[in-house]
């Protein structure tokens, strides 16, 4: 008994610091001027939005869904929120990565020619 409680207490603390800080999180990434200089801010922001979703439902999950349309609907909100957050983390990582290794180079995207309403692009740096 004194484990769940202690759970319980864990969990809420969580909640009540990471929901807002989450938010915050979003809002700044989300900003005009952030996101048009920074190419890694729409990871970050989407990545403070499955950070909401995930803990969120899965208190409604735990604590007052039993059975229904509402409770499937937490479940695939959890489910996909769990789901998003590796590759999420991981693009993001690749995109550091990338701009590390190789800094201040640009990628050009030219229009090389059209077939069947497909275009041909390629990439020159």
């Amino acid at each position: 008994m004194s484990g769940n409680y202690a759970y319980d207490i864990i969990s809420y603390v969580a909640l009540a610091v990471g929901i807002p800080g989450n938010i915050l999180s979003a809002i700044v990434w989300l900003r005009g001027h952030v996101v048009s200089k920074h190419s890694s801010s729409v990871y970050l922001a989407a990545l403070a939005i499955v950070d909401i979703i995930y803990p969120l439902f899965d208190l409604i999950l735990s604590k007052y869904c039993h059975v229904g349309w509402f409770c499937a609907s937490c479940w695939t909100m959890t489910n996909t929120a769990g789901i998003l957050e590796p590759p999420l983390v991981l693009s993001f990582s690749v995109e550091r990565l990338i701009a590390i290794r190789h800094p201040l180079q640009v990628c050009y995207m030219y229009m090389v020619g059209q077939n069947n309403g497909t275009d041909f692009y390629v990439y020159n740096s």
